[in-house]
């Protein structure tokens, strides 16, 4: 009873081979590290202090 709970499809099921798998993986790892790279460039302080900057230069 406990199985019918729980019901998934294989990658062939869903028709994704081993290729398409690797590039969703390889893909996904470099838009997460993509990510943290760009997120700790741009600390919260840096972007609000460039936005004060531009709003007093406009004023």
């Amino acid at each position: 009873m406990l199985t019918h709970l729980f019901f998934a499809l294989t990658a062939s099921e869903m028709g994704l081979s081993p290729t398409i798998l690797a590039l969703i993986v390889v893909s996904s790892i470099v838009f997460i590290v993509g990510f943290a790279k760009s997120s700790r460039e741009n600390e919260y302080k840096k972007l609000m202090d460039s936005f004060i900057e531009r709003k007093e230069e406009s004023d």
